[in-house]
């Protein structure tokens, strides 16, 4: 356990940061979901020392997600383990696992774009919203408040997407939707001039519009859970709404240099939503807004389309 808190640490900042707000044994279990994902993630990448072990990477990924669905065995990859232990012991969602995996199997293209607003919905939906869902009985939200937990897992990845449009570019993949940039090649969002820049940054701005959509309907669901784990999670929305915050500060000229939040910025975003300050705040709406799945219909822990 000492061994995912520290890749926690590492690798998910400010999740590890909002982490010391939970319950310790939360906290640990959390940390152990985040350990699989980030080893899931890492095997999608496609950045091995070489083709041979990038082939073999791929063949894992596959391997894991089949045993998800088979009866547990010794030989069992330690990432299904870890996974079907979370499941037992916490009923973890399985289902959400496999989507995970089949989203970051297809985010390994390397000349992935994105056409559409509905393509970007399930992306992050593929992306973080699973995390969500897996994530919701290790916070003690119940399996009606998993909607609320898929927003603010998209909500958070469009943060990340709005952020990170520069870095992907170089990695010739486009996650602004082609229909925001008149279908421009991700080389052009690089460095964007002219018209190209206008549109580049309106639609950096218009990520964060829709992510604070998004960050909104997670709030509301906050009320579902626990006290001490609702403060954690709180806590990590604001720091990383954050990020955002300073691309609004630039016009969402991403080019600009990659925006983060310094750890006394975390303090002061955190100190803000423990003393009931913050920027996300529950609106006390009634239950959850089904439009906001209409893109991820069937998907596992989403709203259900309406008849």
């Amino acid at each position: 356990m000492n061994e995912a808190r520290a890749l926690l640490a590492r690798h998910g900042k400010s999740f590890w940061f909002a982490s010391r707000f939970m319950e310790k044994g939360d906290a640990d279990d959390a940390a152990q979901l985040y350990a699989a994902c980030r080893i899931l993630d890492d095997l999608a990448d496609e950045d091995m020392p070489s083709a041979e072990e990038n082939v073999r990477a791929r063949q894992r990924l596959q391997c894991i997600r089949e045993e998800l669905f088979t009866p547990a065995a010794a030989g069992d990859d330690p990432v299904t383990k870890a996974l079907k232990d979370l499941h037992v012991r916490r009923g973890v969602n399985l289902d959400a696992a496999a989507a995970l995996i089949t989203a970051l199997t297809r985010d390994a293209d390397t000349s992935l774009q994105l056409d559409n607003q509905a393509e970007l919905l399930r992306y992050c939906y593929g992306a973080a919203g699973t995390v969500g869902v897996m994530m919701a009985p290790l916070i003690g939200a119940p399996s009606d408040a998993w909607p609320h937990a898929i927003d603010l897992g998209i909500a958070m990845q469009l943060t990340n997407i709005a952020r990170d449009i520069q870095e992907d570019a170089r990695l010739g993949r486009r996650y602004v939707p082609g229909d925001w940039v008149d279908q421009a090649p991700p080389a052009a969002l690089d460095n964007p001039a002219g018209s190209l820049a206008v549109k580049a940054a309106a639609a950096n701005l218009a990520l964060l519009e829709l992510a604070d959509t998004y960050y909104q309907s997670g709030a509301d669901g906050f009320q579902r859970i626990p006290i001490k784990n609702r403060r954690a999670i709180a806590v990590a929305a604001e720091v990383y709404r954050g990020i955002g915050l300073q691309l609004r500060t630039r016009q969402g000229r991403y080019w600009e240099g990659r925006a983060m939040v310094s750890l006394p910025g975390k303090v002061r975003l955190a100190a803000r939503r423990l003393t009931g300050h913050g920027h996300i705040r529950p609106a006390g709406r009634p239950g959850h807004d089904s439009t906001l799945h209409a893109a991820l219909a069937g998907l596992p822990g989403t709203h259900p389309p309406s008849s």
